[in-house]
């Protein structure tokens, strides 16, 4: 058994030796090269001030609060000011560290891990955190399911149950290694919600009724026009990977939903919004100054990817899959459509993500594209789209909205007709993704998937994970995907890691094709402005100079 962390961790800016089962810090470090991203804003602007409201606009409605049920970017935006978890991840060093766990013990074969509580910790309706509220959550995920709860489900790979030791210290047991489970406690998506909120049907929780431990607490949630929270009075807790202590700065945020990239624009220009969650990448470098900021990461974890559905007579084609991989003209997508923070795809998982490493396979070949199509009796028609037996060779991909997700889409649209596929694309609304998924009637899913952890690949396309691909048996992929879930020796999950996404990328499992980074503008009053780990919204720090 080993004990985290080590040695006494000072309470601010916490930087710790890399622990056991943490990332290989070298390799993180290289992976957040690329392209500048300041992950950080408005320091220097004097004493922090308390109080004021910070208006923040996002692109689409709440669909639901709860972290444990829905991984949207809106809702992590939202429920990670709300819920703290177990533990925090550093942006900078990828090291988790601790948070309502001021330490933990991990078992040699990552079977178990013990978690010794802060005392002191209420949930915002005044009852404590305790180990019992502790088992409750990763029991009442588990008894949702991935039906139901289909990320936190993945973290939570193999969930024997847990043991309550004592008041502040809670045994989570697996059947197998979990060697990923450690950074998931870190997320949003594993935050620890009160034992009253637990006991509601999934669909309250959704609607708002949300009890959580962190530093704001929601007053009105209106999931198609806007969610407001107000500060938490005597919030104690923060993680020390954060700036200060006590309560937050601002009295409270009002999140307003402003479909409209331009009205959201005007109103960062007018003074109604502090902060765009996603701006048009076009407006971008006229907020670099003249009274505004930009802030941009990378996210980690699964980049932007085509995943084709296996269940589909075309999809299930290997070389159907691979010809619209090597159709795609990635640097022509990344120049022509993104900023400077994001970067053409080297794999499916993201040079932000801890054992990253650049895979073959990737580069744009529309004569070997239709090469494989010829072989496979694919040949041009009237009209240049491909058929065979008197099929067009059209594909349905599928895809929401996202930062220039669109302009994206139709961009390769056009590619894709270079080589005589004939893409159709459609824009799915967030309350209509669950049901347009699970219909299985789509061809390619556009799917990033933001985790600072390398088994975010296995939550996206392994068997026991989401299964993307609708694949209908475990493939040999997964055995790979699966063994890298459980190796806690760094060298050889690196082995597995890129030995999975290799195999993901060469059977056309996977197309990616680009690295979205997190971008936001705001306004110079704002100060404190950073993200958290995965590149969202972390707003405990943030306070107005005005």
């Amino acid at each position: 058994m080993r004990t985290f962390p080590r040695p006494q961790a000072p309470r601010r800016r916490l930087r710790l030796a890399t622990a056991g089962l943490a990332l290989p810090l070298a390799l993180l470090v290289t992976a957040c090269g690329g392209a500048e991203s300041t992950g950080g804003s408005g320091d220097g602007g004097g004493e922090p001030q308390p109080g004021g409201t910070l208006a923040v606009g996002l692109n689409t409605s709440v669909a639901c609060v709860d972290p444990h049920q829905n991984s949207s970017n809106v809702t992590i935006f939202v429920a990670r000011q709300i819920a703290d978890s177990l533990t925090d991840q550093d942006p900078e060093t990828g090291e988790v560290t601790p948070w309502l766990a001021e330490s933990w013990d991990v078992a040699p074969d990552a079977t178990s891990y013990t978690f010794h509580l802060q005392e002191g910790v209420t949930f915002s309706d005044g009852t404590p955190l305790d180990a019992e509220a502790v088992a409750a959550n990763f029991d009442t995920i588990t008894e949702l399911g991935p039906a139901v709860a289909p990320l936190a489900s993945t973290y939570l790979d193999g969930y024997a149950g847990s043991e309550v030791v004592d008041e502040h210290t809670v045994t989570v047991n697996f059947d197998h290694a979990n060697v990923q489970f450690l950074q998931g406690t870190a997320t949003i998506t594993l935050g620890i919600l009160a034992p009253a909120t637990l006991a509601l049907t999934p669909e309250e929780r959704c609607a708002g009724n949300l009890v959580a431990a962190g530093p704001f607490v929601i007053d009105s949630y209106q999931p198609e026009q806007r969610v407001t929270l107000n500060r938490r009075d005597g919030y104690d807790w923060a993680s020390p990977v954060l700036e200060h202590e006590g309560e937050a700065y601002v009295e409270s945020v009002d999140f307003e939903v402003v479909p409209e990239s331009g009205v959201r624009a005007g109103q960062l220009r007018n003074g109604e919004l502090h902060v765009d969650t996603i701006p048009l990448t076009e407006d971008v470098p006229s907020f670099e100054g003249n009274g505004f900021g930009v802030v941009g990461r990378p996210y980690p974890g699964v980049g932007v990817n085509l995943i084709p559905n296996l269940e589909r007579p075309l999809t299930s084609e290997l070389a159907v899959r691979r010809a619209v991989s090597l159709g795609a003209d990635r640097e022509e997508i990344v120049a022509g459509v993104f900023t400077e923070y994001d970067q053409v795809a080297r794999n499916v998982i993201t040079s932000a993500t801890p054992f990253f490493e650049p895979l073959d396979g990737l580069e744009y070949d529309p004569e070997q594209a239709e090469s494989l199509l010829d072989e496979a009796g694919w040949v041009p028609g009237a009209d240049g789209i491909r058929e065979r037996d008197g099929q067009r060779l059209e594909l349905l991909g599928l895809y929401h909205a996202g930062r220039q997700a669109g302009p994206m889409m139709e961009l390769l649209q056009s590619q894709l007709r270079e080589i005589g596929i004939d893409l159709q694309i459609r824009l799915e609304a967030p309350a209509d993704l669950a049901a347009a998924q699970a219909s299985g009637e789509w061809d390619l899913w556009y799917s990033p998937f933001h985790r600072a952890e390398a088994d975010a690949a296995r939550a996206v396309f392994g068997f026991s994970g989401r299964n993307q691909n609708r694949a209908p048996e475990a493939r040999p992929v997964d055995e790979l995907l699966q063994a890298q879930s459980g190796e806690a020796d760094p060298e050889r999950r690196q082995e597995l890691v890129t030995e999975a996404t290799q195999e993901l990328v060469d059977e056309g499992y996977a197309i990616p094709l680009y690295e979205l980074a997190g971008v936001m503008t705001h306004a110079d009053s704002v100060r404190g402005f950073h993200f958290e780990a995965s590149s969202r919204l972390s707003l405990y720090d943030v306070w107005l100079d005005e």
